[in-house]
């Protein structure tokens, strides 16, 4: 079959939630391999739904020699959906239509997939892509290899995103695989226990080619080497990088204090902690290797050094009781938690608690759309699923609040003041944000948004 030299690479459009306003940036994976598709030769371009705030058309997917989905477990359904349409516009204009998938549900059941796409790209895909475009393979299903050296990763190309309206939020990835083995997490089964990192240089490199705007590091865990945390904090002061940024930690980052007052330094200014769980027994059932002791350190450390926090929840485990919603808004209350991400406890496939409770036979369905965090999609054990999607609807409603909001606001203008003050304002570290309170405000906009755009699901679960 002829293949054509023009690709697109699509990430189909997720459900709204609390901060898809805020953190609206692609999944890196298709950015890098469209543009080591560019450097090949071909005309390869990346339409992400979510950043163009619209469905990709019929008239777009005719000009696609190729396609190449790259879908997440909740959006994988409308992945196929658009492989679909695509086949539909290019046989009725006579043209062959090749549409390939990757990404974590096609790496997780790639026979799930498989019938609607002529390739199944299970795991990395870098070292693989060059061949998939020209033809090289045969079978359906192909095996990516890890990148064991991620310097060679090209800097991604992202003049290539359509709809790519700036720099306001740069993601840049510095390292693969987690030496943990949370229960509930893909990233292990996708990635690899094995922790695999680009160079301290090598990180600086790619972030100084960024000029504006905030980096957003979305290691799923940045500190995974803290000697090498150091070394790249070192060379941004060597290398004046004065902008600020955030990323995803775990809470024993804040166990040595002075290296979190030298992230700080050096312009981190939010961070995101999986903190899951206020319940210490979920904590053991998600083999999450934390304490509420090392939670409650975390937050405490992170605020003594002007670092807003961004907490994120898994509700509805084994061992959680329906007083699980009220003690964990309290908490996030009484610590300050600057923002939260409520979410239900979701057996993503690939993980070992999809396993589990598929075995126990308490999957209510495979829709797969429904598979995102914040819809109940099994039997939970201490109440019902209506009950568990109601109580974490709660937990939004009681913290996503205007009068919360305000308050927030009247805090971020006092620091500013006195910050302004005591002349801490500088260029390398800026006025606080207003973003806290922002994100607040609008949240709960998006909450009703969810509960109207959700009535019918929500009326189903409570009718089981």
């Amino acid at each position: 079959m002829h293949r054509g030299k023009t690709v697109f690479f699509i990430e189909p459009r997720a459900g709204a939630n609390t901060f898809s306003g805020f953190m609206s940036i692609p999944l890196l994976g298709p950015v890098y391999l469209a543009t080591l598709a560019r450097q090949a030769g071909y005309d390869a371009w990346v339409y992400n739904e979510n950043i163009l705030g619209r469905s990709v058309t019929d008239d777009e997917l005719a000009q696609a020699d190729q396609l190449c989905l790259s879908c997440l477990t909740a959006t994988v359904e409308q992945g196929i959906e658009i492989a679909q349409r695509y086949r539909r516009v290019r046989h009725a204009r006579g043209l062959p239509a090749l549409a390939h998938i990757g990404g974590i549900h096609a790496s997780m059941m790639p026979e799930d997939v498989a019938p609607y796409f002529d390739h199944v790209v299970v795991g990395e895909g870098e070292y693989i892509i060059e061949g998939l475009l020209a033809g090289a393979y045969q079978e359906r299903i192909i095996h990516g290899e890890p990148v064991n050296d991620l310097d060679t990763v090209p800097i991604p190309n992202f003049s290539l995103v359509k709809g790519w309206r700036g720099p306001r939020i740069t993601p840049v990835m510095t390292s693969r695989g987690c030496p943990y083995d949370c229960n509930f997490c893909s990233v292990t089964e996708m990635f690899g226990r094995k922790y695999r990192a680009k160079s301290p240089e090598r990180v600086l490199k790619e972030i100084m080619r960024y000029p504006k705007g905030y980096i957003f590091f979305v290691d799923d865990n940045f500190a995974g080497n803290t000697i090498r945390l150091r070394r790249i904090l070192t060379l941004m002061k060597e290398r004046g990088f004065a902008r600020p940024w955030t990323a995803q930690f775990r809470t024993s980052i804040t166990e040595d204090p002075s290296l979190v007052a030298e992230m700080k330094a050096r312009g981190c200014y939010w961070v995101f902690v999986g903190f899951e769980s206020i319940n210490p027994q979920s904590l053991k059932d998600l083999r999450k290797r934390q304490s509420v002791e090392d939670i409650q350190r975390s937050v405490r450390v992170f605020h003594q050094n002007n670092i807003r926090v961004h907490g994120m929840f898994i509700l509805g485990g084994d061992s959680d009781t329906d007083s699980v919603f009220r003690t964990t808004t309290e908490f996030v209350c009484r610590h300050k938690v600057d923002t939260v991400q409520f979410s239900i406890l979701t057996p993503l496939p690939g993980t070992p608690l999809f396993r589990r409770i598929a075995e126990e036979g308490r999957l209510l369905h495979r829709q797969w759309r429904y598979y995102d965090g914040l819809h109940v999609v099994f039997r939970p054990k201490n109440f019902s699923a209506g009950e568990l999607q109601q109580g974490v609807i709660s937990c939004f409603n009681d913290f996503y609040t205007y009068t919360h909001a305000l308050s927030d606001a009247i805090s971020t203008g006092m620091k500013s003041m006195m910050a302004a003050g005591k002349r801490l304002i500088t260029p390398r570290v800026p006025w606080p944000s207003f973003s806290g309170p922002l994100m607040k405000f609008v949240g709960r906009g998006y909450v009703k948004q969810w509960i109207r755009e959700n009535a019918s699901y929500v009326r189903y679960l409570r009718g089981l």
